[in-house]
């Protein structure tokens, strides 16, 4: 409301406005067709077309025995009067107008910005014209003297209703939000608890002679009691391999063998530095935007409409999306660095999966992209990992999204033969020559994608997902018109053998 008073009285000429006041005449109506009250009106207008809640208008404010007005005055001899100049109820509800030079009475806002008190907001009050609430600035000649007010009225209705919206939503954003960092603290502290002990154990074993355990070394010193028990572990390995270097001086071959484990240790703690500080980052990012959103929509969420604070809504769903898809992916990363990512096949209908799965991709994009679904063939049932086959297709759907221009089409095609094959289309940045033969490779991310943000390690979860399916994936792109990937995989109308087995024992 504040801004949209100031921004208004740029526009306000103040010297037009006192030579209407001295000099104007009201028409039959009780307006005036004065061209300095038009263009003013004009102005009014203009605004409220903006803001289509805020209603403008200005007076004077003075002594009713010195105010040059139509009619009787609305007060006593001497006191504080109002005298309307012109108001932008006059272009849209004649009877909500005030008249031009009509008197009234001045309230406490007219008064507090006669006495020099500079902008001034109202409570919730009611007038012969409804109810209101209100704000109030001077209006300045050249030398700085006061003389008019410009004034802006948003109907009571419009305020409770607009504030009851914000609190219901900012309580359910607040409310998922935190259940999200819950969530999210929860996962990332059992994750990360969990890679310590295996090192600890890890290195247990070397120390004690044990060479056929990798240990993985730890970068970040958030366990104090765990870093000072591995402190100890480390320094019993290094006592330990320094004895046996005495004893395989047997030739360069074993030499060379050390050197090379040394080696893939180095590369491998530098490989997990840099998976930390990546997804650190990637974190980093939605979580900034949902602060941001939510502290715009606390500090003016009152001032912007509806739409504006949807898109911010919007905006935090999509950022709580991009978190929840990383998370599994480092879920299933850890999975299969600890061998425990397997292939749990049910029974499902495919083609219902695609359309779930399609249904809840639109409600996290909203309306940045178009996601068009179809199918061909008969898509009944098939024995699947629902997980893992949601891991494929989230990627896949989510890159197409995620490198395509605002606007543009996705289209997502199931068709059923002899095998299932899933292929997804878009019309993206599409992906160089040169990074294609390297695209499934963990941490891998093509030459041309900037500023987007990503892990790379999407399409590497991808390839073996579709592997542990027993499927193929392909691709055809060209950088600059689109990609195209697709997903082959067997149709099981019945278990496999091994899980039958693994289902009777």
């Amino acid at each position: 409301m504040r801004d949209t008073l100031l921004g208004a009285a740029a526009g306000v000429d103040v010297d037009e406005l006192i030579a209407l006041y001295e000099e104007g005449e009201p028409n039959e109506e009780g307006f005036s067709n004065d061209p300095r009250y038009q263009e003013l009106l004009l102005w009014f207008d203009t605004v409220n077309k903006i803001e289509p809640r805020a209603w403008l208008y200005t007076y004077i404010i003075g002594n009713s025995t010195e105010n040059r007005r139509v009619g009787d005055s609305a007060v006593d001899p001497g006191e504080l009067e109002i005298i309307y100049l012109v108001d932008a109820w006059a272009m849209e509800d004649l009877e909500k107008s005030a008249r031009f030079l009509e008197s009234d009475s001045a309230g406490l806002t007219a008064r507090r910005v006669h006495l020099g008190g500079g902008l001034q907001e109202s409570d919730i009050y009611s007038d012969r014209w409804g109810t209101w609430m209100s704000a109030a600035m001077p209006l300045k000649n050249d030398r700085g003297a006061v003389v008019a007010v410009l004034g802006l009225d948003i109907e009571a209705s419009y305020v409770r209703q607009l504030q009851k919206a914000i609190r219901r939503r900012f309580t359910i954003a607040f409310i998922v939000t935190y259940i999200v960092f819950f969530l999210l603290i929860y996962l990332l502290s059992g994750i990360l608890t969990r890679h310590l002990r295996e090192l600890t154990r890890s290195a247990e074993h070397i120390a004690a002679g044990d060479y056929r355990r990798n240990i993985l070394p730890a970068t970040q010193n958030h366990f104090p009691d765990e870093l000072d028990k591995l402190g100890d572990v480390f320094g019993e390995m290094v006592e330990s391999i320094r004895v046996r270097e005495q004893l395989i001086r047997e030739g360069k071959r074993k030499e060379h063998e050390i050197r090379t484990e040394l080696e893939e240790e180095r590369e491998l703690k530098e490989l997990k530095s840099q998976f930390i500080a990546m997804i650190s980052h990637e974190l980093r990012t939605p979580l900034t935007v949902i602060r941001t959103s939510l502290e715009l929509l606390e500090r003016y969420g009152h001032m912007v409409s509806p739409e504006k604070q949807q898109r911010y809504f919007q905006r935090s769903r999509s950022a709580v999306a991009t978190m929840n898809q990383m998370i599994d992916d480092v879920l299933l990363v850890g999975k299969e660095e600890a061998g425990g990512l397997s292939f749990a096949p049910v029974l499902i209908n495919i083609k219902q999966f695609c359309r779930e799965l399609v249904e809840e991709m639109r409600q996290g994009i909203g309306n940045s992209h178009v996601i068009v679904f179809s199918s061909m063939g008969w898509c009944g049932e098939s024995y699947v990992d629902p997980k893992l086959l949601r891991s494929i297709l989230n990627n896949l759907l989510s890159n197409a999204v995620k490198y395509s221009p605002a606007g543009s089409r996705v289209d997502f095609v199931l068709c059923c033969g002899e095998m299932m094959s899933f292929e997804i289309r878009d019309v993206g940045i599409g992906i160089p020559a040169s990074d294609q033969p390297r695209l499934f490779e963990m941490f891998h991310r093509a030459s041309n994608v900037r500023a987007i943000r990503g892990t790379g390690l999407g399409l590497a979860i991808v390839r073996q997902c579709v592997v542990l399916h027993g499927g193929t994936i392909t691709f055809n792109s060209q950088e600059g018109k689109g990609t195209a990937f697709t997903v082959s995989l067997p149709i099981l109308l019945e278990l496999p053998q091994s899980h039958r087995l693994e289902q009777s024992v």
